[in-house]
Order: structure tokens, then C-alpha cells, then sequence
């Protein structure tokens, strides 16, 4: 039985997961691991009463302008060598899941391995945009203004970063009081982005393992050209990779400007529990962004049935008994509503819409 991991375990759970995983789970994950509170979002299974697996579920929520959607964030997946290949793993994210669906969750979603979590339903979903800043153009291009780049130390820098970050029409709800370690997961370094007077203008985060500016949220997007060679400079990097998810439709805008060598990756993998709400909110916000083709198209998904209806900005999801006109496992469903390849079926109307959802977690927000 997989029990709930109560506060008096934090100690013994921290250790067993920084012995199983090989790391420091207080410096990698410091949103979850630098509190003792977090212990009871934990489960645990324990051999004579010795914790011996482990899961994290983060409660959280997914902001869309006016929607959100109720997240839970799986993280910190372990067993023990010495009790491997018993079906502990199985029971630990079957219990992760009767937990998030309990509080209401309308999506799972992990950074892990997807030959370790597809079988439960955990499918590389969404997308992000890898634009590479070349040495190159690092090395000769002429910037129109200068910036400066403090690390985010000081109380009121961290205000100010949360305030830029509130800006952004589609986010991870994050709490206030957590947001110092939230910046810092993987290992991340936030900086204050501020112009020759001295204003800030946004803030990036930057992830040294991949060299990547994994997050930029900027007062005007089209700046971010001087600000990633700048900090590139300044930083004495010989290149640079730079994250943008497709919610950011006026930073995709400047990246595909000047960016070189982009690719479209998975931005995590993603179990949809509550495919209407997820539909209905993401497809709504979807139109807030750009207008799509007016249309109906029923699908089924696993034994569930639904029509999507897009009348101009309106959006309707709803049960049906009509014949569908493309069918889905849920896994296959989760791509197709969030990935470029949702556009390879048969339906012209939801090719058109393709993908559904804008749908993309940053870095720091994972598990």
C-alpha cells in the first residue's frame, strides 16, 4: 500500500530520494524540497517501515487569461534498488493519479523518460521553440541600446520579476512566498533585465546545463535581439539557445527574426484527465490569440465522445451521442491537440485548427 508521507518523514524522504536519484533534491527541486511542509504531497510505500519508493504530486494550476486549469506536477519517481521490478513503481503513479483526479485536476504532467511513463498514460505533449543565437552573430552584431543583467538576490527584485511574470496571458500559477526557489529548480539563475537608466524591462532565466535562456518575459518583446546577445556578452558565452513557448506569439515574432537553427521540441509530457475542460479552456484561449476557421468536429477519445463547435471567438465542448469524425486513444489525442502533427488527419476543419491547445509549461515549472 502506498501510504501519504506525513511531515515527521521529511528527513528519511529527502534522503532516500537524494541516495535513489544521485543529487540534491534541496538545490535541484528547492520549490518542493526546501519546505518540510511539502512532505504530504508525497506518497510513499515502506518495507518494515523503511521508506523504499516515492512519488511528488505538486498541486498547481495553469493560467489562460481568465481560465485555468487545474494542474498536478509528478516529480521525484523512485524506487529502491533493492526492491526494483516488484510493481512498486506502478502502485506509486496509480496512487499519483487517484490523488490528482481527488483534488480536481484536469492534467498529470512529468519531465521524464517517455519509455518509463507512456504506459501510464504520459505522452511527450506541447511544444517550445529552440532558436540558437550563433557565435557568429554574437561576435558581430551591432546592438541598438545596452542592458545589464543582475542576479535575482534581493526581495524586491524577486517583486518585480513576479510582476513581469503576471503579465503574461498564459503562465504556471506560482506562489509568492516560493517564488526564490521556484527560479532556482534545475539549477536556474533569474536575472533583472534592466536598460541604461537603470528601469527593468523584464527578466530572463537562464540554465547553465543547457545553455539555454530557458525563460524571457520582456515590458517589449522586440528588444529581445540586444537583450540575448547582451547578456551572451556579458555572460562570455560563445553561443546561447533561447526557449519560447507558442503563447508568446509577439517573442516568437522577434525570435524568428534573427534566431538561427530552431527546432520544435515536447515542452514535457502531459496525461489529460478532463479532455472537455482541457479543450474548451485551451481552445478558447487559442482564439483569443488568433482567429481560426468556424466549424464542428466530433471526436472520440478512448470511450469518450465530444463535439467542439468554434463560432468565431465562441467555443462550446460538449458530450454527444453523433457519430465521430476522427477517433483517438488519449494518448494519440494528446498529441494531436497539442502538437504540429495534429494537422496529418483526414478532417480538414481540424487540420486548420491544429494544434488545438497553445500548450507549454517553462522549465522552472516542472517537477
Amino acid at each position: 500500500m502506498i501510504e501519504t508521507a506525513e511531515r515527521k518523514d521529511f528527513e528519511e524522504l529527502l534522503k532516500f530520494e537524494n541516495k535513489t536519484f544521485k543529487i540534491k533534491f534541496e538545490n535541484k527541486v528547492p520549490k518542493v524540497y526546501a519546505f518540510c511542509e511539502s512532505t504530504d504531497i508525497h506518497g510513499v510505500f515502506r518495507d518494515k517501515g523503511k521508506i523504499v519508493g516515492g512519488i511528488c504530486i505538486l498541486p498547481g494550476a495553469f493560467l489562460l487569461g481568465d481560465e485555468k486549469l487545474v494542474t498536478a506536477g509528478i516529480g521525484s519517481v523512485g524506487v529502491a534498488k533493492t526492491h526494483r521490478d516488484r510493481g512498486i513503481m506502478k502502485e506509486l503513479m496509480q496512487y499519483a493519479e487517484k490523488k490528482s483526479i481527488e483534488y480536481g485536476a484536469d492534467i498529470g504532467y512529468l519531465s521524464g523518460y517517455r519509455f518509463r511513463y507512456e504506459r501510464f498514460g504520459y505522452v511527450p505533449a506541447g511544444m517550445k521553440y529552440v532558436f540558437e543565437v550563433t557565435d557568429h552573430f554574437i561576435a558581430r552584431c551591432k546592438t541598438n541600446e545596452s542592458f545589464t543583467f543582475s542576479l535575482v538576490q534581493k526581495k524586491e527584485d524577486f517583486e518585480k520579476v513576479e510582476a513581469f511574470h503576471k503579465t503574461l496571458s498564459a503562465r504556471h500559477e506560482r506562489e509568492s512566498e516560493k517564488f526564490p526557489q521556484i527560479l532556482s529548480t534545475w539549477h536556474s539563475k533569474a536575472f533583472l533585465v534592466e536598460d541604461k537608466s537603470k528601469n527593468a524591462v523584464g527578466y530572463l532565466v537562464y540554465k547553465p546545463s543547457e545553455n539555454a535562456v530557458s525563460e524571457l518575459v520582456l515590458s517589449n518583446n522586440s528588444k529581445a535581439q540586444d537583450i540575448l546577445v547582451s547578456f551572451a556578452r556579458a555572460q562570455e558565452l560563445k553561443n546561447l539557445f533561447a526557449w519560447v513557448y507558442d503563447f508568446q506569439r509577439e517573442l516568437l515574432k522577434t525570435m524568428l527574426s534573427f534566431g538561427e537553427h530552431y527546432r520544435i521540441e515536447g515542452s514535457g509530457s502531459l496525461k489529460i484527465f478532463n479532455f472537455k475542460n482541457f479543450i474548451e479552456k485551451m481552445l478558447r484561449f487559442r482564439v483569443s490569440l488568433s482567429p481560426i476557421q468556424s466549424g464542428s468536429v466530433v471526436l472520440k477519445i478512448g470511450d469518450e465522445v465530444l463535439k467542439i463547435t468554434v463560432d468565431g471567438k465562441n467555443v462550446a465542448v460538449l458530450a454527444t451521442d453523433e457519430n465521430p469524425d476522427l477517433t483517438f486513444s488519449k494518448g494519440e489525442a494528446t498529441v494531436f491537440l497539442t502538437r504540429p502533427e495534429g494537422g496529418f488527419t483526414e478532417n480538414a476543419t481540424f487540420n486548420s485548427w491544429a494544434p488545438l491547445c497553445p500548450f507549454g509549461i517553462f522549465d522552472v515549472d516542472m517537477v
